[in-house]
């Protein structure tokens, strides 16, 4: 069995004797990666597991300063990044499979990286932070220097990912928001410019912009003066008033869990009421699928399915949610159907393809399944 270290540090030694990791076993806790088409990787502990799903061989790779944090893996460059956990984390990235170290990154963050994604062509790394900085920050990894960066301070964000069709997009998502980031480039400067999407009512519905601007009660008699906008009426100026609404005017929005990227740089978006949203990338433009009612013996465990986990399929996605089941939807145009479903007994908290799309993994808080098409 394979280990690696930094090159900058030996093996463990008492009284002559070297020491070396025989085997390291525990279930992952954080998502499983693919590396390549045939090996998949998960932190466990101090160490960073590598399996051959074929012949089962494993190695490990430990991390020096400690438990592992959150990782990522750039499958066309076959590198893999992780993050310890210490005061001022760092971020490594080897290279798979002879596990040597490519570059250690070193930012500013003080407590801990929370999240970290590759993009699919060139060497950039995106990594978010927790508090206090929630920082966005764009890094080219072959050189080691970040690019730009951005706080958010208070934003939490529980799922990051770049376009796969274009590097130059990002998105972010919440429970509560979904943002997509543009990555500007003049010259050899970077600069992010966010745009939030407008999400729906619970409902699926889209709530005029003029009920927030002006009461909910116009008076059908004008004979008293022009009807004034909320922020007149409390007689306030600039900025404030492009943003003012009532503390008793609530409008609950969707809830987002999960966000998929489409070969048209659009948007899956998953949400806890149960709705399925279309996000055009360029204008942000966003449209509520349709559910396509089909009778069926299985229709009381379609008629509500709030994703927890998305991926793209060809023409559609697979969903899943926490009643132990995964649905294939078929989308068409702005509707979908489910067409089928596979039954895995326990909540999948995460699902990837493998790089050539012939194995999907599925995991939950106990096993993770292969299935191989």
């Amino acid at each position: 069995m394979a280990q690696g270290r930094e090159r900058d540090e030996g093996p463990h030694s008492a009284g002559g004797a070297s020491l070396s990791v025989r085997w390291v076993q525990g279930f992952p806790k954080q998502n499983v990666h693919f590396v390549n088409d045939n090996t998949i990787c998960y932190p466990c502990g101090n160490y960073v597991i590598f399996i051959n799903i074929e012949t089962k061989k494993k190695t490990v790779l430990q991390c020096s300063n400690g438990i592992v944090g959150v990782m990522a893996t750039n499958i066309p460059c076959e590198v893999v990044a992780f993050s310890d956990r210490k005061l001022k984390p760092l971020i490594y990235v080897y290279s798979f499979p002879g596990l040597t170290r490519r570059t250690k990154l070193k930012g500013n963050i003080l407590l801990d990286y929370t999240l970290l994604s590759f993009s699919y062509c060139g060497t950039y790394l995106a990594s978010y932070s927790s508090l206090p900085e929630f920082e966005l920050a764009l890094w080219n990894w072959e050189s080691s220097i970040i690019l730009c960066k951005k706080s958010q301070p208070g934003m939490d964000v529980n799922q990051m990912s770049f376009n796969p069709m274009n590097w130059r997009q990002l998105c972010l998502s919440s429970p509560s928001t979904v943002s997509v980031w543009t990555i500007e480039r003049s010259n050899q400067e970077h600069c992010f410019r966010a745009r939030s999407v407008k999400l729906p009512l619970e409902d699926g519905s889209f709530f005029n912009e003029t009920d927030v601007v002006f009461p909910q009660s116009l008076p059908k008699d004008l004979i008293y003066g022009p009807v004034l906008p909320l922020s007149a009426i409390a007689g306030l100026v600039g900025k404030e008033a492009e943003t003012f609404r009532p503390k008793d005017d609530l409008y609950p929005l969707l809830h987002p869990t999960m966000h998929c990227w489409t070969p048209t740089s659009d948007l899956y978006i998953g949400c806890e009421e149960g709705h399925l949203l279309m996000i055009n990338g360029d204008t942000l433009q966003v449209t509520v699928l349709n559910k396509i009612e089909e009778e069926s013996p299985l229709e009381d465990r379609r008629n509500f399915i709030s994703p927890v986990t998305l991926v793209y399929q060809k023409e559609g996605v697979l969903a899943s949610g926490i009643d132990g089941f995964v649905y294939s939807f078929i989308i068409k145009d702005r509707s979908y159907m489910i067409e089928d479903f596979l039954e895995i007994e326990r909540p999948v908290e995460h699902m990837t393809f493998s790089p050539n799309y012939t194995v999907l993994l599925i995991q939950t808080d106990k096993v993770c399944w292969m299935v191989i098409s």
